[in-house]
């Protein structure tokens, strides 16, 4: 089988981190039609000797570009140049003269569903689709409920290929905690609830400290509530981190606190390493992360701009979200820190309860640890809609 995959590539997130694992262990023979105007220095390294299209450039090995008003022909052009039984949206609507022709034409939704807006290019591109593939069941109804669309929608979760750790934590000091946190440094990350949990653990006498993984444009902001709350001390701003897995060993809770969150990578990485998660019950969290098993699941209570009074930072997200427990879309808001405080102070004074959801992370993990059944998930959806005989290559 065939598969033209449509992609931007200037990021290094979630995406495209799936998306280059997919192509390394795809079963089929897959053409890349990248259409944003640059390559992630990251995301070019792990691609190495495979054949990436530049749709935008006229040549490929040159960067003068077509110019804008005729490069959705020549997207059309190209793709329908290879012939392809599907042809793979990854997570963004891009402009087309016309449907593509192939047996299936697929949208593949990692979160970016939640941000589109309701308008003639959206819905077009949607109408051309022949089905959708949701990265939980909370893609799944953001796709329904928001847009109405009304063909076939795969459930395929997430999964990475990690080998969990196999011996769980303990909480050795009823008095010591160590967070940490992993993601781009950008408003609806919602980083800073965990500086404000810090502050408010300090306040209560508990010896508390905060790694920060990543980086991004809020940075700068982040800091500079660090300061303002005098904390500075207790944090530490650590980058990029080629090796996850040191970072998971310094921690003893993972804090997810987005505003949005289609399903939540970093939560399953912690998981596989031990770390019991505090997540907010939003879109797809719950379906990573199993609230009062591995992790502890919040209400959202805070509105955005009740954030930005405390925090000093706009989270910038002025969309819904989807809320799990009464299945509908819904208007955003944020955990509030004196929950999760208080979350992480019940894990300090029940011992037995950390090790026990520490101990559930690792076996938790050995699914969402199964990569294996996620391609194969995904792949029986190019199957069915393709309807082909064809072989898969050797």
């Amino acid at each position: 089988m065939k598969i033209v995959h449509l992609i931007n590539l200037q990021g290094f997130g979630g995406v495209e981190k799936r998306f280059v694992k997919y192509i390394k262990n795809s079963s089929y023979k897959n053409i890349v039609l990248c259409l944003s105007n640059s390559i992630n220095e990251h995301v070019a390294s792990t691609l190495s000797g495979i054949a990436v299209y530049r749709v935008n450039r006229v040549f490929d090995a040159y960067e003068a570009k077509w110019p804008t008003f005729i490069r959705k022909y020549i997207l059309n052009f190209k793709i329908n140049r290879f012939n392809a039984d599907c042809v793979i949206v990854w997570d963004f609507v891009p402009k087309l003269f016309m449907k593509p022709k192939c047996k299936s034409f697929i949208y593949y939704d990692c979160g970016c569903g939640w941000r589109y807006a309701l308008n003639n290019r959206t819905l077009g591109f949607l109408n051309m689709l022949d089905a959708i593939i949701s990265n939980s069941h909370a893609s799944k109804r953001v796709m329904q409920l928001k847009y109405s669309f009304k063909k076939k929608i795969f459930t395929v979760l997430n999964r990475l290929d990690m080998q969990p750790v196999t011996i769980s934590k303990k909480i050795i000091n009823k008095k010591h905690i160590v967070l940490g946190t992993a993601s781009r440094l950008v408003g609806l990350k919602g980083i800073s609830i965990s500086l404000l949990v810090l502050d408010e653990l300090k306040k209560r006498g508990i010896n508390a400290k905060l790694f920060i993984a990543g980086s991004g444009n809020c940075e700068l902001q982040l800091k500079e509530l660090a300061s303002d709350l005098n904390i500075v001390d207790f944090v530490d701003f650590v980058g990029y981190q080629s090796d996850m897995k040191k970072f998971y060993e310094k921690i003893d809770v993972y804090m997810s606190t987005p505003v949005t969150e289609a399903f939540g990578l970093s939560c399953i990485e912690a998981l596989s390493n031990a770390v019991p998660v505090i997540f907010p019950l939003v879109d797809g969290q719950p379906e990573a992360i199993k609230d009062g098993y591995c992790g502890i699941g919040l209400k959202p209570t805070v509105s955005i701009d009740e954030h930005e009074k405390l925090a000093g930072i706009d989270i910038d997200f002025p969309h819904q979200v989807y809320d799990p427990i009464n299945d509908k879309l819904t208007e955003p808001k944020l955990l509030s820190h004196i929950d999760c405080a208080d979350a992480i102070e019940r894990l300090l004074k029940e011992p037995s309860l950390y090790e026990s959801m520490s101990k559930n992370a690792i076996e938790w993990s050995k699914e969402s640890m199964n990569y294996e059944k996620f391609k194969n998930e995904f792949e029986d959806a190019f199957r069915e809609l393709a309807k082909s005989t064809l072989p898969r290559k050797s």
